[in-house]
């Protein structure tokens, strides 16, 4: 493999490690920072704007019947959860 060196912030440095100190903790292993860069990339989030979620969200208001919403909630915590367990091991 090749490697190639970037530069970084101090600051996106820190938290570079902190992540890898993080994850060294869940995998019980060591971590280099290729893995930590592989695993923000895999695990990216998108930023949700508050007022446009709340207004999406009213467009569906009703249409769940009462329960079903944390059920739903439940399942896709559970996917996820299998999800990261896929990339841990």
């Amino acid at each position: 493999m090749a490697t190639t060196t970037i530069q970084i912030s101090k600051k996106i440095k820190n938290r570079l490690f902190e992540l890898i100190n993080k994850l060294e903790k869940k995998w019980g292993r060591r971590i280099t920072y290729d893995e930590a860069i592989e695993f923000l990339l895999e695990e990216k989030v998108t930023k949700v704007n508050k007022e446009e979620f709340l207004n999406n969200i009213k467009k569906f208001q009703g249409i769940l019947k009462s329960g079903e919403g944390k059920s739903l909630l439940k399942e896709l915590r559970s996917v996820e959860f299998e999800r990261e367990e896929k990339i841990s091991k």
